[in-house]
């Protein structure tokens, strides 16, 4: 009788060659090519700007932070359980601090073994984020900016930070191509000089209101936070009181501002008791009417009545500012007892 064997042949092959399998975890055995494992995090590369907490779909990405001694304790904290390796972290971090790696090996029995943390002390920058003239209006910074706290208004030509959102990564400061940003001291200001009259046309104006002005005791404040240095209190205070200057110095004293050289004048245009904005406010027969004083009034006192040609003031709200006075084409208003 004639026996088969049909697979001894293949079997003495296989006793004297290699096998096709790996002795893992014995052996070792690196991952392939561009292969997406355990995350790798370098808190000191990493510049707080929380790009990739936003970018991750899983929310595997949480951040912590605390006041210490030497400044600010960061900490990132990567929850590989959750996890989908997608690779959008380390894409969109921007100074390289995220890295997926080869490492494969993540089979644990305890859930702290597949978290990834990183914990670094970063400084206290001093100053506010700042914009000097050489800006052009790119938007580049807004457009970089993770938090979304930088606004550029190309048509107006204006620029403002937010400073609640502002974590002073300095990821717009690279990206200016003018190098037109910086964390500097504020030194400049809008200021307020003796000659202000407390007609509160400035905290009017203000379109992020950090003006405060109380006229019962006469006092002027600005919160620096608040303000972005548009300008608009400035052309808007009718005594020209208000301008850029060192908030560091003291508010320059009226007698400080050069007076006008002195010019012939005659009789009618000499200065008169007006201008001591003494006494009460009153209209002579001259007026036409124009309602110029009641338009350029920063506290609404006065009132015109064109039809009926009549003129009022309030003598509650008059602050006696003396803007009216300056603005009347007929010279009609004044100040008497």
């Amino acid at each position: 009788m004639k026996f088969s064997f049909p697979f001894l042949k293949e079997a003495l092959c296989n006793l004297f060659s290699k096998p096709s399998t790996v002795n893992y975890p014995k052996v070792p055995v690196e991952a392939m090519p561009k292969y997406r494992g355990r995350i790798a995090y370098d808190p000191e590369k990493c510049v707080n700007c929380g790009m990739c907490i936003k970018v991750c779909s899983p929310i595997a990405i949480t951040r912590t932070s605390e006041e210490v001694a030497e400044g600010e304790k960061i900490t990132y904290e990567f929850d590989l359980t959750s996890c989908t390796f997608c690779g959008m972290c380390q894409d969109f971090c921007t100074t390289k601090a995220i890295e997926l790696t080869g490492d494969y090996h993540m089979v644990a029995t305890d859930p702290e073994d597949l978290i990834v943390r990183g914990s670094r002390i970063k400084k206290k920058v001093a100053g506010k984020l700042t914009c000097s003239d050489s800006c052009v209006y790119c938007t580049l910074c807004a457009k970089q900016c993770p938090e979304g706290a930088i606004t550029v208004d190309r048509a107006n030509k204006t620029w403002s930070v937010d400073e609640e959102k502002c974590v002073k990564c300095g990821i717009c400061i690279d990206k200016c191509p003018k190098k037109s940003l910086s964390f500097a001291e504020v030194t400049e200001g809008v200021v307020c000089s003796d000659s202000c009259v407390y007609c509160t046309l400035c905290a009017k104006k203000c379109p992020s209101e950090a003006i405060t002005v109380d006229r019962a005791n006469k006092t002027w404040s600005i919160d620096r936070e608040k303000c972005t240095q548009c300008g608009i209190c400035i052309e808007a205070c009718p005594k020209k009181s208000l301008s850029m200057g060192d908030i560091n110095a003291p508010c320059p004293e009226a007698a400080d501002v050069p007076a006008p050289t002195p010019v012939a004048a005659s009789a009618e245009e000499a200065p008169s008791e007006a201008a001591t904005n003494n006494g009460k406010l009153t209209c002579s027969d001259s007026c036409v009417y124009c309602t110029l004083c009641a338009k350029k009034c920063p506290v609404e006192a006065i009132t015109v009545d064109r039809e009926n040609k009549t003129w009022a003031v309030d003598e509650e709200k008059c602050i006696k500012c003396g803007v009216c006075v300056e603005k009347c084409p007929k010279k009609s208003l004044s100040f008497v007892e």
